[in-house]
């Protein structure tokens, strides 16, 4: 049986690169990918990070920090998304010649961003940095309290040695940033502050070091979620038409009518990645083939951003057995003016 930790993720040379270019000092290797174990689980970076612990235990953590010495040694290490395994694509680019101001577009390929996710790892990873919780006094507290936690699969030591950093499985990774602000309120509760940016998927995490890390292979699938919607989001697709009585068939006219205003009145209502997300899960209740034509028919309202590939892809990921209610999609339509009313 394959280990959680065998899970393939991307990996950087820092907080800026959207590519993927880090090379092995020792070996020259540019290395784009790895698996989680490989990246979290070996004493590989041991002697940067030891380095870096050096000067944080010398210097002081925030002395350290803002040295160039700690950000040179620092970029020595990769960084990598625990959470996804990103699909490297050509896209445009803008950019400024520097001695003329003026903009220009080139093509180049991108991997990290959300639109080129092509595997969720099933993995939040999660920050817990010393200065978000300094009222606790002693680090050690988290390290106690999170070591009873069914959901972490690993828990370790940051690169600095300051904080700590947690896998923690997803119930539901199509749901990345609901089940995290569900983790994040659930965490804060126990007196335990979480980095805020770790809701997103691109997010990147350095390589560490921990010469005994907390690892649970049997940790239980986090289930928590945080909605901000009054829609109801996990039901399964049996209990999607049940309430009204109404037929595949006529749903599906139903949402044909509506596409076909969204159409005619060229009314955008996926433009934002999230919402653009959830209509793509909202849709894949509809029996097939119209689930994925209709959501390729409301991508291409947004002519800026439309791109077959992607949708073709992202309504495959939609593909699972809980979904966004088909609510979440009339609801979008209405809150943009646009019904069924006379229609």
């Amino acid at each position: 049986m394959d280990s959680i930790f065998d899970r393939m993720c991307s990996v950087y040379t820092d907080a800026k690169d959207n590519v993927g270019r880090f090379v092995d000092m020792e070996t020259g290797e540019i290395i784009q990918s790895m698996t989680i174990r490989e990246f979290c689980m070996t004493d590989r970076w041991q002697p940067v990070v030891e380095k870096l612990r050096g000067m944080v235990e010398t210097m002081g953590e925030k002395a350290a920090k803002a040295s160039d010495e700690y950000r040179e040694t620092k970029q020595f290490l990769p960084g990598a998304t625990l959470s996804g395994l990103f699909e490297p694509r050509e896209v445009e680019v803008e950019k400024t010649n520097r001695r003329t101001g003026e903009k220009f577009i080139v093509k180049e390929m991108v991997s990290r961003r959300g639109s080129h996710l092509a595997q969720h790892t099933g993995f939040l990873c999660i920050d817990i940095d010393h200065q978000d919780n300094e009222s606790l006094g002693d680090m050690k507290s988290i390290l106690r309290t999170l070591r009873h936690r069914p959901e972490v699969a690993l828990l370790m030591k940051s690169c600095s040695g300051t904080g700590y950093f947690a896998l923690i499985p997803l119930l539901y990774p199509q749901y990345h940033k609901e089940q995290f602000k569900a983790l994040l309120r659930e965490y804060s509760a126990l007196g335990i502050q979480i980095d805020r940016k770790c809701g997103d998927v691109t997010r990147i995490r350095f390589a560490s070091y921990d010469s005994d890390p907390y690892i649970n292979e049997h940790a239980l699938a986090y289930a928590g979620v945080c909605l901000e919607t009054s829609e109801q989001v996990l039901a399964p697709k049996a209990a999607v038409y049940s309430s009204s009585g109404e037929s595949d068939d006529q749903l599906v006219e139903r949402v044909r009518r509506m596409v076909e205003l969204l159409e005619r009145t060229n009314t955008d209502i996926v433009n934002d990645y999230d919402v653009w997300f959830r209509v793509g899960l909202s849709l894949a209740n509809l029996p097939a083939p119209y689930g994925f034509e209709f959501f390729d028919r409301v991508s291409r309202i947004n002519v800026s951003k439309y791109n077959a590939k992607d949708v073709e892809e992202k309504f495959k990921y939609n593909s699972s057995p809980d979904k966004i209610s088909i609510a979440y999609f009339f609801a979008r339509c209405k809150d943009a003016g646009i019904t069924l009313r006379g229609y």
